[in-house]
């Protein structure tokens, strides 16, 4: 009978320090969002910041509170979820620790993608007759349709490799890394031949940076984020049983082609979309699902939630960093995870546990 207890009770035990984490990090957004609302160039005090979050008649901290600090943390809380989201489950249906946005590539195409969409909408001036029916808005469109589709194109050569038999880990993540660097080099090129103002909109681009969305993006990135937020955290039973094995999860009536297939386009919708409104982020989608393993597992039930919350963590504390390291000087927050996430994935890619 103590034979049977035991097991319950380590269960039990590993349960509550799951939630445990959670919690704790959860609680950690609350304090880490306020210094971030509070943080800025406009120095506001905590009455200033109340008066402009509920008083239209501070018109000066209205404006700071509703159109710079405000849209700044949604930003850092959608692209946060979105990449940790999509990082996590890219490496449950690919079973590589190393798969994630910005080293299979989907990152770098989208960004190749938005500098071409850039490209093609300042023709108008060379073209009138042809692109005088384009408005901003339909400028903003083709950009993002472009970046979608340079990194759908990525995650469908990411697809056939994963159904070659010699292909292993190492030889995604390879791949990736190729790919990574055909779009930066096809980023430059476009540049090469870009004019003044076209090259400072693609450099733009390559900074991932958190004040850039404005709230029509973030409406729109929410509803994508949201739809694929919940069909990741649906599906977090089958990404369980893909990790034990694909016949193991055929057997249990997951179809496992389907589900690859549809999750890696849901992760690719949410990059694409998060690299088109702040730039590359880099290294979200693989520091924030790592760190939650180490902690909790690799259950997605308690994995998923948990990334989630360090994605928007890292990002938030990225972007703190940034306009305090050389302050007035503010780094854009992609500056900061690429440092951040340089050593990270070169402790995977060469750790004794990766190798």
């Amino acid at each position: 009978m103590s034979s049977i207890v035991q097991p319950e009770r380590d269960q039990q035990n590993y349960r509550r320090q799951q939630h445990y984490w959670l919690a704790i990090f959860a609680l950690l957004l609350l304090p880490a969002a306020g210094v971030m609302m509070l943080s800025g160039a406009s120095e506001l005090s905590p009455q200033q910041f109340w008066d402009g979050l509920f008083n239209h008649h501070n018109s000066v901290a209205h404006l700071v509170v509703w159109e710079i600090r405000f849209p700044r943390l949604i930003g850092a809380l959608l692209g946060g979820v979105s990449l940790a989201l999509s990082g996590a489950v890219l490496q449950a249906v690919l079973k590589n620790p190393l798969a994630a946005p910005t080293t299979l590539g989907i990152a770098q195409g989208a960004a190749f993608g938005a500098a071409l969409g850039i490209t093609c909408s300042g023709m108008r001036a060379s073209f009138p007759n042809l692109f005088s029916s384009l408005s901003g808005f339909a400028n903003s469109v083709m950009v993002s349709l472009f970046a979608f589709i340079f990194s759908l194109l990525t995650t469908l050569v990411i697809i056939l490799l994963t159904r070659l038999r010699q292909s292993g880990k190492e030889s995604i993540i390879l791949a990736g890394v190729a790919l990574s660097s055909l779009f930066m080099a096809g980023t430059t090129f476009l540049q090469y031949f870009a004019d003044e103002t076209q090259l400072a909109m693609i450099v733009h681009w390559t900074f991932g940076d958190l004040d850039r969305a404005t709230w029509p993006e973030l409406y729109l990135l929410g509803i994508i984020t949201v739809l694929a937020s919940g069909y990741f955290f649906a599906n977090r039973l089958n990404y369980n049983a893909i990790l034990a094995g694909d016949e193991v999860a055929q057997s249990l009536g997951v179809n496992v082609i389907r589900l690859r297939l549809i999750t890696m386009s849901m992760a690719t919708l949410t990059t694409a979309v998060t690299v088109t409104f702040f730039g590359i982020l880099g290294f979200v989608g693989l520091i924030a699902p790592h760190m939650a393993r180490r902690l909790i597992g690799s259950d997605n039930r308690y994995l998923l939630p948990l990334s989630a919350i360090l994605g928007v963590l890292i990002l938030i504390c990225a972007d703190l960093l940034g306009k305090l390291l050389l302050d007035p000087v503010a780094l854009p927050a992609g500056v900061i995870t690429s440092f951040l996430g340089t050593p990270v994935f070169l402790l995977l890619l060469f750790g004794r546990r990766s190798s």
